[in-house]
């Protein structure tokens, strides 16, 4: 029964580590998209920026 009770302890720590460990991944991707989608936006206003210039 102890041995039982310890596999079950020691499953559950790596359940808990590993939802920690998606959730700072999941976090970090978004952070990420988010830059990306930053630049995006400051390219299009460049763009726009030279399309009126040239005009």
């Amino acid at each position: 029964m102890d041995l039982f009770l310890f596999i079950s302890f020691i499953v559950a720590l790596t359940f808990i580590f590993l939802y920690f460990v998606m959730r700072y991944d999941f976090k970090k991707k978004a952070l990420e998209v988010e830059e990306k989608k930053l630049d995006l936006e400051k390219r299009k206003l460049e763009l726009k920026e030279e399309h009126q210039d040239e005009e």
